[in-house]
């Protein structure tokens, strides 16, 4: 989420990232961000950015093959940002857990 992100993302910003596994919202109202700001503390992983206002944006979450998310949030295996500059990082994650 960026600051710049004022409408809906179109097909072609949506289409970058081709992972099937990987799930992008359009949260105009940050509720998905303020809850997992919310959820954000122990045993989480603590991101070096992306707060702001009260809400983490532009941050990338991986979790295990399986998770549900039921009552707390369960710990990522990755949790940073900002996207642009975690991409090898990620990259190397998501290879990790498949």
């Amino acid at each position: 989420m960026l600051s710049s992100d004022w409408v809906r993302p179109t097909t072609g910003v949506l289409a970058r990232l081709h992972d099937l596994r990987a799930a992008q919202y359009w949260d105009p109202d940050h509720r998905l961000a303020r809850a997992l700001s919310d959820q954000a503390r122990d045993p989480q992983p603590k991101p070096d950015c992306c707060r702001r206002n009260g809400f983490l944006w532009d941050l990338a979450a991986v979790y295990p093959p399986g998770f549900t998310w039921e009552g707390a949030l369960p710990p990522a295996v990755f949790f940073n940002g900002p996207v642009v500059k975690m991409k090898d990082r990620l990259d190397t994650v998501v290879s990790q857990h498949q």
